[in-house]
């Protein structure tokens, strides 16, 4: 990789490039303009060419405006550098984090099969007992993943939200309901049971068209 484009530590000037440039794609997002091709060219090709993804990359990737192709070279280059990355954190699992984040994405965009390979690389971290988030999630992405695929899960994803309920994290279920909307219409997928799931958790039914939101 070109290390003037991944140092070890990003210079400041770096730094603020990149921040610059996803303030950038941010605001032709929320304008509804077309993503700035600089901007993107330069963020793309910055985590790509990185050896080493540290926080500071993954940061960037949480909050970039990414399309299903860029998403797949990434992930490849993560899954590549996930074993030299001190992964387990005091509060959790950062690559873990964004492998989950990289299947919502997929199952968003109807992009079931790379879902299902996204799953089978999360099945094999090994999640501490204690970073419940982290097993929680997979319960819910992991149960939603094969329900689309005519597998019946829905008692993983219905404890999945049950747990972030009971936890608290109300704003978290309204996410994931959200989430689940999406899929539904992204996979034009109807089924009975998980338009009851969605009804019971205040969302709205397959039947009808989800408002478009972002899942973090």
């Amino acid at each position: 990789p070109d290390q003037r484009l991944c140092p070890e530590q990003p210079p400041d000037n770096l730094r603020m490039k990149n921040l610059l440039d996803m303030a950038m794609l941010a605001l032709n997002h929320v304008q509804g303009d077309p993503l700035n091709p600089t901007a993107r060219e330069d963020l793309v090709k910055y985590l790509i060419n990185c050896e080493t993804w540290t926080h500071y990359e993954i940061m960037i990737f949480y909050n970039f405006i990414f399309d299903v192709e860029t998403v797949i070279v990434i992930q490849k280059r993560l899954i590549r550098v996930i074993s030299r990355y001190d992964n387990l954190r005091l509060y959790g699992s950062e690559p873990f984090r964004t492998l989950v984040k990289i299947t919502m994405f997929y199952l968003e965009h109807g992009k079931v099969l790379e879902a299902l390979e996204s799953l089978m690389d999360l099945r094999g971290f090994d999640i501490q007992e204690e970073f419940l988030f982290e097993r929680t999630m997979y319960k819910f992405v992991a149960g939603e993943t094969y329900t689309i695929t005519n597998t019946n899960r829905i008692k993983a994803i219905d404890d999945a939200l049950n747990i972030f309920q009971a936890a608290g994290s109300t704003h978290q279920v309204n996410r994931l309901v959200d989430h689940i909307k999406l899929v539904v219409k992204a996979n034009q997928f109807h089924n009975d049971d998980f338009d009851a799931l969605i009804e019971k958790w205040g969302g709205t039914p397959s039947t009808k068209t989800p408002t478009t939101t972002t899942v973090s």
